[in-house]
């Protein structure tokens, strides 16, 4: 991925968080009243996937990236 894409993709993802945080922090007491321990545990592990998800795609763009520049430069060097 290029860096705009990179960066689009961090701040869509910060947004998100940032806006499910601050629905958390209204709603935490209705919230907490509707779900039980089963619910919360399933969302939870849910979120924890997106998490990993999201965090394994950019290691791995990371990595390509690096491999990527790794095969240009050997054949940039050869005659």
């Amino acid at each position: 991925m290029k860096k705009g894409s990179t960066i689009g993709l961090i701040l869509l993802v910060a947004g998100i968080v940032i806006w499910l945080a601050y629905g958390l922090y209204l709603g935490f007491d209705e919230i907490m009243q509707a779900i039980d321990i089963i619910t919360g545990f399933i969302a939870g592990l849910i979120i924890l996937g997106l998490i990993v998800l999201i965090i394994s795609i950019v290691f791995e763009q990371r990595r390509d990236t690096k491999k990527m520049k790794e095969e240009i430069k050997k054949e940039d060097l050869e005659p």
